[in-house]
């Protein structure tokens, strides 16, 4: 993959997750909006090849809308000490002198890691650790079956979970709730509120990528018609901006993504990048 590749892959990667951290964060009742990526560690795509997506992210650094600072840290089966030291380290380095509200957050898919706080000198570290697998969902899934079954609409928090399901202990495998979701989308989409289909869908590479297997993930990503989807999402808060009431965060949030893509790459490639029109480009970036 040459370094032109890797970038854009890295951009597109830190779009999808955007979006499905803000479901996350509406599944653990946290009251945010994700509206940036700072900048933070790049994905080690060597990696990604064989630990999946959520190792791959080593650390994931966002602001929200209210200016807080939230760093997502995922783990895989264990929370070490020196995973905490490790934290503890960082946030000492860079965010001890901020006048801003910087939170951590361990996402640990395993119900293992009983680490509970580090300390060192007068400063003590207290991170959210959310240990997903110890968290059952299991009448949740149950209900979201039902409505799909009986045409009903789902609620909004009922959409985050929707993404969120593979974290958490659902009694069936990843990869089977990862496919399950995918048919959701594709044939029972009149049970999901417009709004949210394609944000929905965004979200969903992340978890196809992570729990399917590399042979079937092309399969799932054109059930769900990944590539449209990111057209469609991109094309609706460019049309949604001439309107009164849009949110500012999401205008602002889209116009830090085109610029940070222009700092690479000329208007024709991020045109191409985003799949729009140059004169889309920059009618949201002159907004």
């Amino acid at each position: 993959m040459s370094s032109e590749q890797t970038r854009n892959r890295d951009l597109f990667l830190k779009f999808c997750f955007i979006y499905f951290l803000n479901h996350i964060l509406i599944v653990l009742g946290i009251d945010e909006e994700i509206v940036d990526v700072l900048p933070g560690e790049e994905i080690n795509f060597k990696l990604l090849s064989k630990q999946k997506v959520f190792n791959s992210f080593l650390d994931f650094r966002v602001l929200t809308k209210s200016g807080k600072i939230l760093i997502f840290e995922f783990k895989k089966h264990s929370l070490r000490r020196d995973d905490m030291k490790q934290a503890f380290d960082y946030y000492l380095d860079e965010f001890t002198n901020t006048d801003k509200v910087v939170e951590l957050i361990f996402i640990v898919l395993s119900a293992k890691g009983r680490i509970k706080e580090y300390s060192e000198a007068q400063l003590k570290f207290f991170p959210e650790i959310v240990k997903t697998k110890k968290i059952k969902k299991q009448k949740d899934l149950k209900t979201i079956r039902e409505k799909f079954n009986r045409e009903k609409m789902l609620t909004i928090t009922e959409c985050s979970l929707l993404i969120a399901l593979p974290l958490f202990d659902i009694g069936v495998s990843e990869a089977v709730i990862v496919e399950e979701i995918c048919n959701y989308i594709k044939y029972k989409k009149n049970c999901i509120p417009e709004d949210k289909i394609d944000e929905i869908t965004i979200a969903m590479y992340l978890n196809i990528l992570e729990y399917i297997d590399d042979d079937k993930q092309d399969k799932l990503l054109e059930m769900i018609d990944m590539a449209e989807k990111v057209k469609g999402l991109i094309q609706s808060i460019k049309d949604e901006s001439k309107a009164e009431g849009l949110a500012e965060g999401n205008v602002e949030g889209m116009k830090k993504i085109i610029t940070r893509i222009l700092d690479i790459h000329s208007i024709e490639e991020t045109a191409e990048i985003l799949r729009m029109d140059e004169s889309e480009i920059l009618h949201i970036i002159n907004m």
